[in-house]
């Protein structure tokens, strides 16, 4: 789970999937907060990489209102769009869950 989209946070968590991600390890990304702002198009990083290698990325809807990005057409492919009662579910469906962020405001 990311809730930052300040540099430092973005390389962890992206070290962290890739690493997960070629060990075979199943990734979901979920983004809330200051982190659906990393989903938008851009020419950086790009996270449907990760979507292409399995992952499933997903966004706060509550988050993406907040930050003013449009759920539809806003995000880059393979987004879908979350809430934070889902990510109780996949708390208590995965056996490992790791959160990048901070208060960087």
């Amino acid at each position: 789970m990311a809730s930052s989209d300040s540099e430092e946070a973005e390389n962890t968590l992206t070290g962290l999937a890739d690493a997960a991600l070629s060990r075979g390890h199943e990734v979901t990304l979920f983004f809330s907060d200051r982190s659906v702002r990393l989903l938008v198009p851009r020419d950086e990083k790009d996270y449907t990489e990760f979507s292409s290698r399995g992952s499933r990325l997903l966004v706060c809807r509550t988050s993406a209102v907040a930050s003013g990005v449009p759920s539809l057409g806003g995000f880059i492919e393979g987004v879908e769009m979350s809430s934070l009662g889902e990510l109780v579910d996949l708390m208590d469906d995965h056996d490992r869950m790791i959160f990048v962020g901070g208060d960087d405001r």
